[in-house]
Parts: C-alpha cells; structure tokens; sequence
C-alpha cells in the first residue's frame, strides 16, 4: 500500500500555480502505481483552499479520474483546532482519498471507533424475531465511517509532537489506515515522510516502511523518531525536539512549542551509519 501526504501546493518550498502542482502530482502518483503490487491500496492526505477555489483538493481528484486507480471514499478527518475567521465557516476538516489498485482486501474491523455505540430504538425483525439494533451489533463501538471525528489533532502538549511539523498527522489516523489495507510484513510506500508518522505506525504494527523526503530536516527527523521510539518507547518530543542536543535552549514560541527553522544543516542519518 501507499500512505501519501505531499505538501499542498508546496513544491521545494515555492509556490506553483495549480497547473505545475497537478503536473508535479502525477509524477509522484504514476510512480506510487508502478511500484505497488496488483492489488494494493492508496491514501492521499490532501487540502482545500476554501479561499482560492478549493485548490489543489478539486484538481487533483479532476486527474485522477485519468489515472488507472480506482476511488472508493472520500475521508474527513476533523481537526479539533481549526483556523477561525470572522467571515467564513471556521475550518475544522482535513481530507483523505482513498483509491484502490487491482481488489486489494479491506479489513473492516480497523474501522470500529472508541466511541460506544448509544444508538437505540431501531427494531428489525430477524428469523421472526423483533431484534434491537444493539442487539445485531458486532461491536460495541461504532464505526469510524468516512467522518473521522475520535482522533485527536497533534499539538504541542501531546507526546507524540514533533516541533517544527506543523502537517504532522495523528498516529492513530495512520494505523487505521494501515490496519485496514495491510497485513504484517506488507510494505508501504511514502514519498513525504515529513515527521515519520507512517514510519513509525508501520514499526509499531510490523509493516515494511520504504520512506523518503525532498528535504534532508525532515529525513533526519524521521530517523531520529524512529530512534527515539526504539530506546525509550515514546513516539515523539512532548515539550520537545529532535535536535535537543544541537539546540538545548531554543526559543520558546507563545504557545510553549520550540519551533524548528524550516531549513538547518543536517549531520548524516543515525539510523544507517
């Protein structure tokens, strides 16, 4: 399978007008499809521009339609958070695509929420019996949809932060996904590691994780998550960073964060040598 989260119409740190983002995006997409197996999966985190026309979500699900994946759902994850406005809806929504290759499995079981499932008073007559809806429930919890509104959005207070990877995407979102369209020792694909949210899901749950990112911070940061994780079990620097050796005492941020710059020189990767 492949999780994919690219930057939203960031492009080695420039912005593009949403022709040449489209154009860089099947790129990467035509790539992610000739290195998956006939039956496999594809995740695609992805924004709206609610202010410029809803770019690049609208287009990119426009090109799509021309690429040889096939849609199954449509995901909003909420943010908790959200970006107020005194003159618009406040947004509190990120999107997720779900395509498939070939007919990859689908584990329906990793849907199910923490939420219990309080829904009562509708009946169903079953083998001539008046059956309640909790009654024909497999679980006790309801299913996670595609609304996601049980996962809380990473912030600075929670110990899986990574400071300075303000698109970080909550664990719990990824290994639903990966519980959903993976088995163990499967691999998955992710060209935007970012802050290794994919990596670290897939060492958690035993997968294969083959990542890689256009900018050598955000690899270095992947590696010493992932190192991070491995001595001391924690998934991230709550109150934190990874560069506390180079930067003991950064400049603390109103919120509390110790924000990263968006470039610094980076030593050679741990993890490998």
């Amino acid at each position: 399978m492949a999780i994919q989260d690219p930057p939203y119409n960031l492009v080695a740190f420039e912005r593009r007008s949403t022709e040449e983002y489209i154009d860089w995006s099947r790129r990467w997409i035509r790539i992610t499809y000739d290195v998956l197996a006939k039956n496999a999966s594809l995740y695609v985190w992805l924004g709206a521009d609610q202010n410029d026309g809803f770019q690049p979500l609208a287009d990119f699900m426009v090109m799509m339609r021309q690429e040889p994946f096939a849609s199954r759902s449509f995901i909003t994850m909420r943010n908790q958070r959200g970006y107020g406005t005194q003159k618009n809806w406040m947004a509190v929504r990120q999107e997720l695509l779900y395509y498939t290759k070939g007919c990859p499995a689908f584990k329906i079981e990793a849907e199910y929420t923490d939420i219990p499932k309080i829904l009562r008073g509708y009946y169903k007559e079953v083998k001539s019996v008046v059956t309640e809806n909790l009654e024909r429930s497999k679980s006790h919890t309801i299913r996670a949809g595609n609304v996601w509104v049980d996962i809380q959005q990473v912030f600075y207070r929670m110990e899986e932060n990574v400071s300075g990877c303000y698109a970080q995407k909550p664990l719990k979102s990824v290994e639903r996904i990966v519980r959903a369209s993976s088995n163990k020792n499967d691999a998955i694909v992710d060209l935007f590691a970012h802050s290794g949210s994919t990596l670290l899901a897939a060492e958690i749950l035993g997968r294969r994780c083959f990542s890689a990112d256009v900018d050598p911070v955000f690899c270095e940061i992947t590696i010493r998550r992932l190192e991070h994780y491995r001595r001391t079990g924690r998934l991230g620097w709550q109150n934190g960073h990874p560069f506390e050796n180079e930067m003991p005492e950064p400049f603390q941020s109103a919120n509390g964060e110790a924000p990263l710059p968006s470039r610094m020189p980076s030593p050679q990767p741990t993890l490998f040598g």
